[in-house]
């Protein structure tokens, strides 16, 4: 029976003795792994509350079972805990045989002590773990000496594992080792259920961006770019929760910007929905591995805009692209789709032909089925 124990950096909710997701890593994602192992076991923190909310997603499930870790949120709670993350970690690494690993604290202590019990372990590289870090916390000097701490540890993680995956060429190129590299992405073109058919701007023109509402998304930079052009005709919606949304409200009415906050959702139906119905589509992230809204973007067949950052220039043309935080260049391009109904659309279908193409379910699900089955090597 083929076993493997993942180990992530996410905040998931015990209920009724059942997890729960709010965000991201529902029981959908995890059937993709049972495609090849017989058993996933998902090791997280987790909390345990009282009250069922609508928006959480069951997790585990057939097959998918899950290994909880001491709830934290940020640093301070983190050095706080440590002495019981730890124990539970040591636990979760004398227990299971296999593991797969991605970023974060947790993973940083299990990796040790598989390093030090010489178990096998696959490597995940989502995105830039030093621009991440610094995009979320800050860019104050202990945060960046940690950022760099914790970033050469992730290349040094990726030396001993039996493979590493990365979403991006870019990723590969920052972490890259002489083990076994596989690069995939967790989008998945069966989800999309809607299709851009009209194209067609009605009343005011509807710029969408879906993902976390943090620094390193670059969302304030939207706002300014809209605020160069004639924002009574452009209408944002944002799609996300986080720490910038109160500051990005309050610079939206400073501005006189009509920007939609959808907050977090976990209907994906709803998603796919808000998506279809925007004109453009724009990612105006400071830093990225490969974002997967962007991918569901264009799967859709969504006109879309997106920074140089990380691996986006690896799906979309140069064309439609342009440097982070460069206001006037991002305001430009916005214009420049706005007003042509043709543009939009042939930008549209050429993106939908480009990711059926180049991101096939079949073709994704060989990668990683390539990439699994080294950690039994």
């Amino acid at each position: 029976m083929k076993k493997i124990a993942v180990s992530l950096e996410h905040r998931f909710y015990e209920y009724d003795g059942k997890l729960y997701t709010k965000l991201a890593f529902p029981y959908t994602y995890w059937c993709d792994y049972l495609n090849y192992f017989d058993q996933v076991t998902v090791v997280a923190r987790v909390k345990n509350v009282d009250t069922f909310t609508s928006d959480m997603v069951r997790v585990d499930g057939e097959n998918v079972s899950y290994e909880k870790l001491v709830y934290f949120r940020g640093m301070k709670q983190f050095l706080l805990k440590s002495p019981f993350i730890i124990a539970a970690i040591f636990k979760v690494a004398l227990k299971h045989k296999f593991f797969l690993l991605r970023s974060g604290n947790s993973t940083n202590f299990l990796w040790l002590f598989l390093f030090l019990l010489n178990k096998p372990y696959l490597r995940e590289y989502p995105g830039n773990v030093k621009e991440g870090m610094i995009g979320v916390i800050g860019e104050k000097l202990w945060v960046k000496a940690l950022a760099n701490i914790l970033d050469g540890l992730a290349r040094f993680q990726g030396k001993f594992s039996k493979a590493n995956s990365f979403v991006s060429q870019y990723c590969k190129d920052l972490y890259s080792s002489k083990r076994p590299s596989f690069i995939f992405s967790s989008f998945k073109f069966s989800e999309i259920n809607c299709k851009k058919l009209d194209y067609k701007v009605q009343n005011k023109i509807k710029i969408v961006s879906l993902g976390r509402l943090e620094g390193e998304k670059g969302h304030a930079s939207l706002l300014q770019a809209i605020h160069l052009l004639n924002q009574e005709n452009i209408e944002i919606h944002l799609i996300g929760d986080g720490a910038q949304k109160k500051t990005l409200e309050a610079l939206a009415e400073q501005l006189s910007i009509n920007v939609v906050f959808y907050g977090a959702l976990t209907d994906r139906d709803k998603i796919f929905s808000i998506l279809n119905q925007g004109d453009i589509y724009v990612i105006p992230s400071l830093t990225e591995g490969m974002p997967r809204s962007l991918l569901e973007a264009m799967a859709i067949g969504l006109p879309c805009i997106g920074s140089t950052a990380g691996g986006i220039p690896e799906v979309l043309a140069k064309d439609v692209t342009y440097e982070p935080n460069n206001i006037k260049e991002l305001a430009s391009l916005i214009e420049k789709f706005g007003d042509a109904e043709e543009l939009r659309q042939f930008n549209g279908l050429k993106n939908l032909e480009f990711v059926s193409h180049e991101y096939g379910e079949a073709k994704l699900l060989e990668q990683k089925k390539s990439f699994w089955s080294k950690v039994y090597e």
